[in-house]
């Protein structure tokens, strides 16, 4: 068992952060005697695999579901392990659409920026037009 400091010093993710992973369930602790919140050895290992998650792109909530699958002995046929994945590949298009945008984005700017200074635009219809649904991408939940 470990205090709630070591963890944070054993992973590098501040004791703050910990406490919100506890409060949302993707850690579990105990109070110890003291009144100290105290974690399991194998907590290390899933703040490990949250802050990939995370890094990924997923939200707190969206991980609390399919944690298991990675972390405990799941079998992954399991509809939670299933819906899991299904999530994996709703997010992996999400940041494909929304590379798209930003490659879109790019492009117009380097045609703004190679006409820069430029009085009055000469040859606006040269410029990539805007999708019109590209307007502000939305943030992933």
């Amino acid at each position: 068992m470990m205090q709630i400091g070591e963890l944070s010093k054993a992973t590098g993710v501040s004791v703050r952060s910990l406490r919100h992973y506890d409060k949302q369930g993707l850690l579990a602790s105990r109070r110890a005697q003291n009144g100290y919140r105290v974690f399991h050895a194998d907590s290390v290992s899933r703040v490990e695999y949250i802050q990939l998650f995370l890094s990924c792109g997923f939200g707190t909530r969206e991980i609390a579901r399919f944690l298991p699958c990675y972390v405990e002995q799941a079998d992954f046929s399991q509809h939670t392990c299933t819906a899991g994945y299904e999530q994996h590949l709703e997010k992996m298009s999400e940041l494909d659409d929304l590379i798209a945008v930003l490659n879109e984005r790019r492009d117009r700017l380097r045609h703004v920026i190679a006409n820069f200074g430029e009085t009055k635009y000469a040859n606006l219809s040269a410029v990539p037009p805007a999708k019109q649904a590209e307007n502000r991408p939305e943030k992933a939940a």
